[in-house]
């Protein structure tokens, strides 16, 4: 996403950099609502003219992230260990509302679940990222495996 438009620039981790508006940012999060009413950086600090804010997800979640913020088709990520990664950045922002809508979203099937005995790996990775609901489906799901491994 590179809006013509924009007065702000999201970078992730791996120097890709996000062109969006701080009015979207601050409606989506009061974390980032927050950070966006302290003082701008200096001018030596901007791109393009623009502020930047550096974060810690990967190009691909952050997209994943940014398009559910527009009225545009959302990138679906490829796994359910992304969907989770992407509602723990959800959860780390405040992001309350696009965390509900993803979660809605996988109920329907939108986004990728856990299938079969990869449940227990789900469950890990939920409890892991402190994500109560997806850990207690995930939980759900091993319920039809025995609890032995090789």
């Amino acid at each position: 996403l590179d809006l013509p438009d924009a007065n702000i620039i999201v970078r992730s981790s791996d120097r890709v950099n996000f062109r969006v508006h701080k009015s979207v940012l601050a409606v989506s999060s009061p974390f980032f609502k927050d950070l966006l009413s302290l003082p701008q950086p200096l001018d030596d600090q901007l791109v393009d003219g623009l502020p930047v804010i550096q974060l810690s997800e990967d190009a691909d979640l952050l997209n994943s992230l940014v398009s559910l913020l527009y009225p545009i088709s959302p990138v679906i990520p490829s796994s359910y260990e992304k969907v989770f990664a992407l509602l723990a950045a959800c959860q780390k922002y405040d992001m309350e509302p696009v965390q509900s809508n993803i979660r809605a979203a996988t109920k329907l099937g939108m986004f990728p679940t856990p299938v079969e005995a990869e449940a227990f790996r789900a469950c890990a990775i939920a409890g892991s990222l402190e994500l109560d609901p997806e850990l207690e489906d995930a939980a759900r799901l091993t319920l039809g495996y025995p609890m032995t491994f090789e």
